[in-house]
C-alpha cells in the first residue's frame, strides 16, 4: 500500500484534496462559537478549544508576501494607492488585440516546440503575460456585466410584478362576472316569485269574487222566492 502524500505536496497539488478541517464547520460547532464569542467578546484563537480555532476566519495576508494556489506561488500586491488616477474605460481594442497577439504567441510556442525545444520558455512566459492581459482587460468589464445583469434581473422583476397584477385583474374580472350571473339569477328568481304572487293574488281574488257572486245571487234567490210568495 502506498504512503500518503506529506502535507507540502497535497497543499502544493494541482487540484488539491480539501483541508481535513472541514469536517469541524458543523452547526453544534459553530452554535458553541457564536456562544462563546457572545459571553467573552475579547476571544483569541488560543483560548478556544482545537476543534474550534479553525472557524475563525484567518487574517489577510501582509501586502508584498507570497501565497500558492492550484500548485503555483504568486505575489501578493501591495493595496492600491488612493492617489491613483482613474482607469480609463475598458477599450475593446485592446482585448482583441491581446487575443491576437495571445494567438500568435501560442503558433511561436508550437513553432518553438517542433524546432527547437529549447527555446520554448521564454515564449511560453510570453504567452502567459499575454494570457494574464487578457484577464486583467476581461475583468475591467466586470462593473459593466454587473450593471447589466442587475439591468437584466429588475427587467425581470417589473416583468413578473406586471404578470402578477394581470393575473389579479384577471381574477377580479371573474370574480365580478360571478357576482354579476349570481345577481341576475336572483333577479330572475324574485321575479318569478313576484309573478307567481301576483297571479296567486288574482287567484284568490277571482275565488272571492266568485265567492261574493254567489253569495249575493243566494240572497237575490231568496228574495225572488219571498215576492213570489207574497204573490
Amino acid at each position: 500500500m502506498a504512503d500518503p502524500p506529506p502535507p507540502s505536496a497535497a497543499i502544493s497539488a494541482a487540484f488539491p484534496a480539501p483541508p481535513p478541517f472541514y469536517k469541524t464547520f458543523t452547526a453544534s460547532n459553530l452554535a458553541r462559537l457564536s456562544s462563546l464569542q457572545e459571553s467573552n467578546p475579547s476571544l483569541t484563537l488560543l483560548d478556544l478549544p482545537p476543534e474550534l480555532r479553525n472557524l475563525l476566519p484567518p487574517l489577510p495576508p501582509p501586502s508584498n508576501q507570497q501565497y500558492r494556489t492550484f500548485g503555483e506561488v504568486h505575489e501578493n500586491p501591495p493595496p492600491p494607492s488612493t492617489d491613483a488616477p482613474p482607469k480609463d474605460p475598458p477599450n475593446p481594442h485592446r482585448l482583441l488585440k491581446t487575443t491576437r497577439q495571445l494567438l500568435l504567441a501560442f503558433l511561436s510556442v508550437t513553432h518553438a516546440l517542433a524546432v527547437d525545444p529549447d527555446t520554448w520558455a521564454p515564449k511560453w512566459d510570453e504567452m502567459r503575460a499575454l494570457n494574464s492581459e487578457a484577464h486583467a482587460v476581461i475583468n475591467e468589464y466586470r462593473p459593466h456585466q454587473a450593471r447589466e445583469t442587475l439591468i437584466h434581473m429588475m427587467e425581470e422583476q417589473v416583468e413578473r410584478c406586471k404578470m402578477e397584477a394581470k393575473g389579479c385583474r384577471d381574477v377580479c374580472e371573474r370574480v365580478r362576472q360571478v357576482v354579476e350571473d349570481v345577481q341576475s339569477q336572483e333577479n330572475m328568481r324574485g321575479s318569478k316569485m313576484e309573478l307567481e304572487e301576483v297571479n296567486m293574488r288574482n287567484v284568490m281574488a277571482k275565488d272571492e269574487n266568485s265567492k261574493i257572486n254567489a253569495a249575493d245571487q243566494r240572497v237575490w234567490d231568496l228574495i225572488a222566492e219571498e215576492v213570489g210568495s207574497f204573490e
